[in-house]
């Protein structure tokens, strides 16, 4: 039987084919293996660091919540301490309403936040009355004396409910005892028990002996028995000696956030508030826990028992002694060590009082890279099977392509793996310069397209979420109503966010409530800038419900950015202005702003209201001074940043002031709204290249 040539020479070739094919796929295999190896261990390990600093900085998060919870708090219970020294020294008013006791709670609800753990552990509501304070006598109190401070006391029901409306957080208990067993409590309850006395509790009896605000954690609170953060402010009499103390206390559990940790870490995270080395243990070298969920865990807690505190080790104790000396030595960071038996990855971030400290284990942390690098695996090996399919086809078809087409195959496999290494590494700009005329062109234009998306979805995606929450957080919803004034504000922003603010705040002075009309001006633009704004916002809006003249609220909100921009080489530019309700008088507190404009329609004269004044944030103990003046009906001011004057045409020739000011005196016709919007549509139309700097201007107009 004769065999065909063409039989022949297919067997022929396919022979000679077979053999470099085979060899060449397995070269080919071991080395997109390798490649695959090489580029998930890399990406594994980058994204483990990326996790872990994504980790310190929840810590460093959580401790700077913690610290401008404990500054408000603190602010709060002296003025709570003030006031209740205030009506102690006042006479005895007469009485409308009986005062109320702890076994006497009508119209009590049932509150988000407030529980109470039961002796077997479980957390049952509690009843309390925003309407109403509630007294406590401990057994022996009840005299002439305290009936006295009982009937003061009662008159402090609006200042329980501003303080309690002022302090942000969840199941707040405010409070005022004294040294004669009355002891007053905010909202009303009734869980106290008979024998309690607040002048035998530790949080008491420490502010007595340090005479002064002082904080006590982990206290039992016996209305709830849930660990509590306690802050404490001594109250004097007329002759200044102590007299009892107003606190306010929140559980500890709202500080330690572990909830929203494992919804977000989708697994096992523990949080605690630790202290290095306290002086009472000095002997003792380690953590000592002043807070963490185990402390409310046990139900057995009884309110005249202390807590006993835990102490945070490891079970590598080599590794946990040099956790103790990084933390000596910087203020956050993270490091690998075993909690409990199972290999744990610990952030911390401390200041000089406590440290924040988050453990989680590292199959929780090492999750999202598992995951990814699982991803690319696979990625890997559809590649590896794709190419092993186009080599079957082609050694069915003819050895021949099959020989060339192995080499051809091999070279963007190998091209694609190594720009996929330089991708995980982070070079979005990688691209492959080539083309091969079938399917896999698909592949290479797709991986050309995709380094550029994800750079610029990155980068979107962090800037446009951050610019909403900035943007949310500083602007005012709507103008402010003032009788005797028209106001109109506005911004624009060069970039998603920036550093000029604006703001309309109701504050506390000595002739009553005043608006204060602010705004601000940051160095840079951007992210930083806006949060930086933020910062000087909260700190405006905290201090807005207490008694302050404007240069000592604006030197007060100094020391704190002064604190918090030491070493960034930021500096803020205020222009503070506050305004009486139906008063032609004005006083204004100028901080490295540019001087307001004041012009008066009747004489056609333009003034400024200057002033000295340094940037905020530069010099701590810069004292500012407060200036005066009145307008007059009619009389227009205008608060400005930079950006209006310093617009550019095309040519580079600013806007300058002589222009604004030659709107201002166009449009005084005008209500405050349509001066702003003139101002603003007159810079818009001259700027020749687009917006190059934020623009923040608010128009004031007497009325």
């Amino acid at each position: 039987m004769r065999i065909p040539f063409r039989i022949k020479f297919f067997c022929v070739l396919l022979a000679f084919s077979l053999g470099p094919i085979m060899v060449s796929r397995l070269v080919m295999m071991r080395a997109s293996a390798e490649k695959a190896r090489d580029v998930s261990g890399q990406v594994r390990s980058e994204l483990l660091s990326i996790v872990s600093a994504e980790l310190e900085q929840n810590a460093v998060g959580l401790l700077n919540m913690l610290e401008g919870r404990g500054q408000a708090m603190t602010l709060a219970a002296r003025l709570l301490a003030k006031q209740a020294e205030y009506f102690l020294e006042g006479d005895e008013p007469t009485m409308k309403t009986l005062p109320r006791f702890t076994l006497e709670l009508p119209d009590s609800v049932l509150a988000e936040g407030y529980v109470k753990r039961t002796m077997s552990g479980n957390l049952r509501s509690v009843r309390v009355g925003f309407g109403q304070v509630v007294f406590h006598l401990p057994p022996g109190a009840r005299n002439d004396k305290a009936t006295g401070q009982i009937n003061r006391l009662q008159e402090m029901l609006p200042t329980f409910k501003e303080v309690y409306g002022e302090v942000k957080g969840p199941a707040y208990w405010l409070h005022v005892g004294l040294e004669s067993g009355v002891f007053v409590t905010y909202p009303g309850h009734g869980n106290l028990p008979m024998m309690y006395d607040s002048r035998s509790q530790d949080w008491y009896k420490r502010t007595k002996q340090a005479d002064a605000c002082t904080w006590s954690l982990p206290v039992v609170d016996p209305a709830t028995r849930l660990s509590m953060a306690t802050v404490g402010c001594p109250v004097r009499n007329d002759k200044g000696e102590f007299a009892g103390v107003a606190s306010i206390e929140g559980p500890i559990s709202s500080i330690l956030q572990e909830a929203d940790l494992k919804s977000r870490w989708r697994g096992e995270i523990r949080s605690f508030v630790v202290v290095r080395t306290p002086e009472e243990d000095s002997a003792r070298e380690g953590l000592l826990i002043l807070g963490q969920r185990a402390y409310d865990e046990a139900g057995h807690h009884h309110w005249r028992t202390d807590i006993e505190r835990d102490w945070l080790v490891s079970d590598d104790s080599e590794a946990f002694q040099e956790l103790l000396r990084v933390m000596t030595e910087k203020k956050s960071g993270v490091m690998h060590l075993p909690y409990k038996g199972r290999d744990s990855v610990w952030a911390f971030a401390s200041n000089p009082d406590v440290s924040f400290m988050l453990v989680a284990p590292e199959t929780v942390i090492s999750q999202l890279p598992n995951e990814v690098v699982g991803s690319m695996d696979g990625l890997f090996d559809n590649m590896r099977n794709i190419s092993a399919i186009i080599s079957g086809v082609m050694l069915i078809i003819t050895g021949l392509i099959a020989w060339f087409g192995s080499r051809t195959i091999t070279r963007p496999l190998i091209s694609m793996a190594a720009a996929a290494k330089r991708l995980a590494d982070g070079d979005f700009s990688v691209r492959m310069n080539m083309r091969t005329g079938d399917e896999r062109d698909v592949y290479i234009d797709s991986f050309n397209e995709m380094g550029p998306k994800l750079e610029e979805h990155l980068r979107l995606s962090r800037d446009l979420e951050l610019a909403k929450e900035v943007q949310n957080l500083l602007l005012p919803r709507t103008e402010p109503e003032l009788a005797g004034y028209d106001i109109s504000g506005g911004i624009s922003y060069c970039d998603q966010t920036g550093g000029d603010y604006y703001d309309f705040i109701k504050v506390n002075c000595e002739s009553g409530c005043s608006l204060g009309v602010v705004l601000g001006d940051v160095s840079g633009h951007g992210v930083p800038a806006a949060l930086v704004m933020a910062t000087a916002r909260g700190q405006l809006h905290s201090l807005s419900g207490m008694v302050m003249t404007p240069e000592v609220r604006i030197g007060t909100i100094n020391r704190f950015l002064s604190n918090d921009l030491d070493g960034t080489g930021r500096f803020l530019t205020m222009f503070y202005l506050q305004l009486d309700e139906g008063s032609e008088k004005v006083s204004w507190v100028r901080a490295g702003h540019d001087p307001a404009v004041h012009y008066a329609p009747e004489t056609g004269v333009f003034n400024e209201l200057g002033g000295d004044g340094l940037a905020l944030g530069v010099l701590a103990e810069f004292k500012f001074q407060s200036y005066e003046g009145n307008l007059e009906s009619g009389d227009i001011v205008t608060i400005a940043t930079d950006g209006v004057w310093e617009a550019r045409d095309a040519s580079g020739e600013m806007f300058g002031k002589k222009r604004m000011l030659a709107i201002i005196r166009d449009s005084a016709h005008k209500n405050a709204e349509g001066i702003r919007k003139a101002i603003m549509d007159g810079v818009s139309e001259y700027q020749g290249n687009g917006q190059e700097d934020d623009i923040a201007l608010v128009v004031i107009k007497k009325t």
